[in-house]
């Protein structure tokens, strides 16, 4: 039910912004009409007497216009297709409920896990993992240039980037496993009873599906992984895994970027 309020802005701003196109291709059709009509009635000669140099160029004009609305049109439908698609993908998101909550609060927008959970969280599974003499794994996902991507694109493809990707992730854990939005473009997956084998096992199965979601296609997904052995400290690996995410953040200019 926290994500109702959140769906409903972002349905709200997709109609702003397709009311927006459709207003933007009908001035351009407003103004190719008024060139055509300069061009074509001879009625306004006592107007046009004063403009002989434009009317000589009037018609290059026209025609120029012309194709500004063609190629204008063209962009408007395929943008007007992207918006039917983060509609279509909004409703179907929110109405999927994959992910292990249990009684912890979750973030509105991705429905994961909130990050003012990661303590009790930490408590309860290092008490499990004491108990069964196992281990646990620890996993952190951040988007790559992400901020660069979010101004590019506008607010509103950044949040359906990350909506996907949360769901990309409740989607490819166990049941026993946990997701978390652990900042603005980073998730934690803790992996019940797995080694850092089976963490790594985890990360390769989110790069196949990723390569088949359209949206995530392309989208390079930095990754942090340690694992908590009985008697750890398990904020102590939350850290180590943080570690090892900015190690992998320090990478030459021409790493692979978010698409534009």
């Amino acid at each position: 039910m926290q994500a109702n309020p959140e769906r409903r802005r972002q349905l709200l701003e997709i109609e702003q912004r397709s009311w927006q196109l459709w207003g933007i291709s009908l001035s351009i059709a407003v103004i190719l009409t008024f060139g055509i009509t300069l061009l074509l009635y001879p009625a306004l000669q006592g107007y046009a007497e004063h403009l002989e140099f434009e009317r000589h160029y009037l018609p290059q004009l026209v025609y120029g216009l012309f194709a500004l609305v063609v190629l204008s049109h063209a962009y408007f439908i395929v943008k007007q297709r992207e918006l039917n698609a983060l509609r279509n993908f909004i409703i179907a998101s929110y109405a999927s409920s994959a992910a292990n909550t249990g009684n912890y609060a979750t973030d509105a927008l991705t429905g994961a896990l909130d990050r003012g959970s990661l303590v009790e969280l930490l408590r309860a599974e290092t008490q499990r993992a004491e108990k069964a003499n196992a281990r646990f794994c620890v996993v952190i996902f951040d988007i790559w240039d992400f901020k660069s991507f979010n101004m590019r694109e506008g607010n509103l493809v950044g949040d359906l980037m990350l909506k996907e990707l949360a769901l990309l992730l409740m989607r490819t854990i166990r049941k026993a496993d946990w997701v978390m939005r652990y900042g603005p473009d980073e998730y934690l997956c803790l992996l019940e009873a797995s080694n850092r084998q089976g963490g790594e096992a985890f990360v390769e199965r989110v790069e196949k599906v990723q390569a088949r979601v359209d949206r995530l296609r392309g989208v390079k997904l930095l990754v942090g992984l340690a694992e908590y052995k009985p008697g750890d400290d398990a904020e102590l690996v939350v850290s180590l895994a943080e570690r090892e995410l900015r190690k992998s953040t320090r990478e030459p200019a021409s790493a692979a970027s978010v698409p534009a």
